[in-house]
């Protein structure tokens, strides 16, 4: 090769390496040279992404590679000034701004005629975004694991029955607890349907309208049933069953949790039995007491002793207290032992209201008891029972009043329906109160404050008679404003009677 061919060669390759040095320029965030050793670097270009060098700097590493990757970084080119090969590594760096970044980094070293390194060239890429997005997945998919983890725990190490359905009625999650319920493996149950895993017919059919609900409405549902345990028996059960919503808000499946509650339903059953048998052996003394009061007052009327005839007529009073008390317990015994009975027949409501009417005159005194015309309204109902409600409700209504304020009862007929008021003066009852009025045995905060006697049974008597007639009742009140007390009923048209 003459000198000529030797000098066009080299001025070609000179040509390329420009080229290839603009190509890279022009294509890479950071642009580096370094020396043979790379104990210097000896340029850098760092563009937005890191500071550039100005001169040569013997301490580069300690300036732009982070101390976590500064081992990583070294053993990397150690290897590849020993091979002669490509420099190539991702690692974290000090940018520009003073924070951590990321940056893909890959330099090529150059040689001499002799195979020398003479430098290396370099180009980096900022990847920092891409790398804080794997970050974040990453920790991301931690804690849902860490999640994952929680709930297994907890699904396995409760008592409580944890399930799953999809919208095929299959179960696709069953915890420890309700396949030891069931007798069977996860392999066994899971996957399967509700006959699969032993419900009676009526019970999985019940429990698939329940899931169409739940679809339907998007609704939590919640009931009671009865399912035999694989080693314990038949067994009692409270169950909710939930909707599980997509991203999209659809319910993509249904996820139950059930709870035995046979203990709680036997203990409910012996207190109930107990009350029973208490309010009966109290009635016979009771009856006797109260026989004894009105003859005594009969003779001291005789007698003209006024004194004697006050204190009596009080003790009357007292003693047709506690015999409503006794009653008002022997009848959520009955009730909540299923043993109440509704003895439907048919009856005019005006006819009642003004029985009810005649017997409030006589019982209660110092308060303006204000019955509304009503009229002709038919109805098929347990008379005896409804009259209880009425009775209950303007007793309650007396005892929350102060004396001498009025008390309106009315009724008013509309769409096939009766709605009945009692409406009080008395002291109120707040917006925490108001949801929770009906529950068995709750009594408001107010009362107790003010130490009114009580033991919230009776509006739960009603609720739970009006309900077994078909009916709704309910309450409206402000604090300090009095309350009325409503309760409906359906009519029956005059030419069914």
């Amino acid at each position: 090769m003459t000198t000529s061919d030797s000098a066009e060669n080299s001025k070609r390759v000179n040509e390329t390496e420009h080229l290839f040095r603009a190509l890279v320029t022009a294509t890479s965030d950071v642009v580096y040279r370094m020396s043979p050793d790379w104990n210097v670097m000896r340029q850098l270009d760092g563009g937005d992404f890191l500071t550039d060098t100005g001169e040569p700097i013997s301490d580069w590493i300690e300036k732009y590679i982070h101390l976590i990757d500064q081992h990583h970084v070294k053993a990397t080119i150690a290897e590849a000034i020993r091979t002669k090969s490509m420099f190539q590594l991702e690692h974290r760096v000090r940018i520009a701004d003073g924070s951590i970044g990321w940056t893909f980094s890959r330099a090529i070293p150059i040689l001499d005629d002799s195979g020398e390194i003479i430098e290396w060239f370099g180009a980096a890429s900022d990847v920092t975004p891409r790398k804080r997005m794997e970050e974040a997945l990453l920790h991301a998919r931690d804690q849902a694991e860490q999640q994952k983890k929680l709930y297994e725990i907890v699904a396995s190490n409760t008592p409580d029955l944890i399930y799953v359905f999809d919208l095929n009625y299959k179960f696709t999650f069953a915890n420890p607890a309700l396949l030891t319920m069931w007798g069977k493996t996860w392999d066994e149950a899971v996957g399967r349907g509700l006959l699969d895993n032993g419900y009676e017919p009526w019970h999985a059919e019940m429990h698939e309208r329940e899931i169409d609900h739940v679809v339907a409405t998007k609704e939590t549902i919640r009931g009671e049933v009865s399912f035999p345990h694989a080693t314990l028996g038949r067994r009692v059960y409270d169950y909710i069953f939930s909707p599980v919503l997509n991203a999209d808000g659809e319910v993509e499946s249904i996820a139950g949790t059930t709870r035995d509650i046979s203990e709680i339903k036997e203990n409910e059953q012996r207190k109930n039995d107990f009350i029973s048998m208490v309010s009966h052996e109290l009635k016979t003394p009771l009856t006797s007491v109260i026989s004894y009061v009105q003859l005594s007052q009969k003779r001291a009327t005789q007698n003209h002793d006024e004194v004697a005839t006050g204190m009596l007529e009080r003790a009357g009073k007292q003693l047709a207290k506690m015999t409503r008390m006794i009653n008002g317990f022997l009848n959520v015994s009955r009730l909540e032992s299923g043993q109440i009975h509704i003895d439907h027949k048919l009856f005019d409501l005006a006819a009642l209201m003004k029985e009810v009417e005649q017997e409030s005159a006589t019982t209660i005194s110092g308060y303006n008891l204000i019955f509304e015309p009503v009229k002709e309204t038919w109805v098929s109902a347990d008379k005896d029972k409804i009259s209880q409600v009425f009775n209950n409700l303007i007793s309650n209504a007396v005892k929350y009043s102060p004396p001498g304020s009025a008390i309106h009862v009315g009724a008013i007929a509309k769409g096939g329906r009766v709605k009945v008021s009692v409406q009080d003066e008395g002291m109120g009852i707040s917006k925490e109160d108001l949801p929770r009025l009906f529950e068995r045995y709750y009594r408001v905060k107010e009362a107790e404050a003010k130490h009114i006697s009580g033991f919230g049974i009776g509006l739960y008597l009603c609720s739970e008679i009006i309900k077994r007639h078909g009916g709704n009742v309910w309450a409206e009140s402000q604090p300090g404003k009095g309350s009325t007390f409503f309760f409906d009923l359906p009519v029956v048209q005059p030419e069914h009677k």
